[in-house]
């Protein structure tokens, strides 16, 4: 592994390793305050009064139920499988036209992968699995609008495997003579599914054995979860990625006051996740972990920066005036003082519309990540603003979030077990164009003045960052964009003085 693990360990600790020792202020006075013996010898620390010693390898405490992160002990070496072919033919007027194929296969990349996520539990009597029988119940929640007063059907695999919930009665079921399939149903998932999602459903009916009362477990040993963590999300090489571009580029080199580069590129890219080495659990990222780790797939889809279409361009052309050019050539100090050795430069930059995801309003799968929402029609992402002049990935923001509550048209929640949709949506993509206007004065053979005159963003285009887009859908703000992705237009002039 490289320094971004170490890193991460540095900052934020782990099993026995994150403590803090805090002198009392004014404890030690100039006279018995720790000094380097010499520049190599650390300094005699006393140990704080208190302190207390650990012994390695450290066992996390049992029942603990804790939100943690580590590295799997088991990490392999990442490697990548790079294949390119190019061509290249000279055109007419010193242009130069290249056609690339660019290819990269990678694997055992480093992947956050919950070492604790919530087991699928299987009912050897009904024949089912949790993933089943949760997600069947969670479709009926949404079939209902979300109504806790709803009648449902028994679904065989609670009645086996949460039999003491049969005649639970609570506030939310005040009904004693229900079945345990009513009664998960009526106090937890319709509870949980929109907003802390159907892992804490779970946990309230396995780990904890209580609600809003007491739901009469016989046996302290959790089904789902090992005691010790409720989360454990650990770098794994389990991760694979494959890009593959094409690549046009159209060159001209300095010739007679003008050059060139013009670049299209269309390229794909799909991982199971794109956070960097550096980024975990606890000190965030992009949000691209493994929902489910029982099913890493699910989570393929295209990278978090996958870039469809790339458009390039810089050039810069003097411009044919003055002395020893096309037009103006005779006309003079002060014609060629005013309009020779002018030089227009430009950048530009565009891209499609970077990839995002519609997340949830809970955990239905993982205890400590949620899952991605599920499209239930086919629609786009369409950048609009709001009555109140917010920017907003979507022209019917409100209408997508409402479909959360009857599983569509729109989109759905996930079910359990599912890792939900990544990367289904395009939001705004990069656009930057920047000019500059420069001409050289001469003084004397050995002193010049140049005047630049600079504009970034010279068509003041707005691009709004999908990083910064909130994608709760059962949030107030849902598709509001936070931030942009370009600056607003700049300009800058300068006079330099060359000697």
């Amino acid at each position: 592994f490289g320094q971004g693990i170490i890193n991460a360990f540095n900052q934020s600790g782990s099993f026995g390793l994150a403590s803090k020792i805090t002198s009392p202020l004014g404890q030690l006075g100039p006279e018995q305050a720790p000094r380097f013996v010499s520049r190599t010898a650390l300094p005699n620390l006393p140990v704080a009064s208190g302190a207390a010693t650990q012994n390695f390898p450290y066992s996390p405490p049992a029942n603990n139920f804790s939100i943690s992160w580590g590295v799997d002990n088991k990490l392999k070496t990442p490697y990548a499988q790079v294949f390119n072919l190019s061509l290249q033919r000279t055109l007419p007027g010193g242009f130069t036209l290249e056609a690339d194929y660019v290819g990269r296969l990678g694997r055992k990349l480093l992947e956050q992968s919950d070492l604790a996520t919530p087991v699928n539990f299987y009912d050897t009597k009904s024949g089912t699995s949790y993933f089943q029988a949760g997600a069947q119940l969670a479709s009926l929640v949404d079939a209902n609008g979300g109504s806790s007063k709803a009648t449902v059907a028994n679904i065989p695999y609670f009645e086996n495997v949460f039999p003491y919930m049969a005649n639970v009665s609570t506030t939310s079921c005040p009904n004693p003579n229900h079945s345990a399939t009513q009664a998960i149903y009526c106090n937890e998932w319709t509870a949980y599914r929109s907003v802390l999602g159907e892992t804490t459903a779970l946990a309230d009916i396995d780990f904890y054995c209580s609600g809003t009362t007491s739901y009469g477990c016989t046996s302290s040993q959790s089904r789902f979860w090992q005691n010790q963590f409720s989360s454990l999300y650990a770098w794994t090489t389990n991760g694979s990625s494959s890009y593959s571009a094409g690549q046009f580029i159209l060159r001209h080199p300095v010739s007679h006051g003008f050059q060139m580069d013009l670049s299209y590129t269309l390229g794909n890219s799909i991982d199971e996740g794109s956070d960097a080495e550096r980024a975990n659990e606890t000190l965030g990222g992009t949000g691209s972990y493994l929902t489910n780790s029982f099913i890493p797939s699910q989570s393929r889809a295209v990278s978090d920066f996958d870039t469809r279409h790339l458009v390039t361009f810089n050039g810069s052309y003097t411009l044919p005036f003055g002395k020893g050019r096309a037009f103006l050539s005779s006309g003079g100090k002060l014609t060629d003082l005013a309009f020779g050795g002018w030089r227009l430069a430009s950048v530009a930059r565009w891209t499609s519309g970077f990839p995002f995801s519609i997340g949830e309003g809970g955990y239905t799968t993982d205890w400590e990540i949620g899952s991605y929402s599920v499209k239930t029609s086919q629609f786009q992402a369409h950048t609009i603003r709001t009555s109140n002049g917010t920017p907003n990935a979507f022209a019917n923001a409100s209408a997508i979030s409402a479909s959360t509550t009857t599983g569509g048209p729109y989109i759905r929640l996930p079910y359990p077990g599912e890792a939900g949709e990544r990367n289904a949506f395009r939001g705004d993509g990069y656009f930057d164009d920047d000019a500059s206007l420069s001409k050289p004065f001469k003084i004397t053979e050995k002193q010049t003045v140049q005047f630049t005159w600079e504009v970034f963003n010279v068509t003041n285009s707005v691009r709004f960052n999908t990083r910064n887009l909130t994608t709760n859908p059962t949030s107030g703000t849902f598709g509001n964009y936070s931030a942009m992705l370009n600056t607003p237009r700049r300009q800058e002039f300068s006079l330099r003085y060359n000697f």
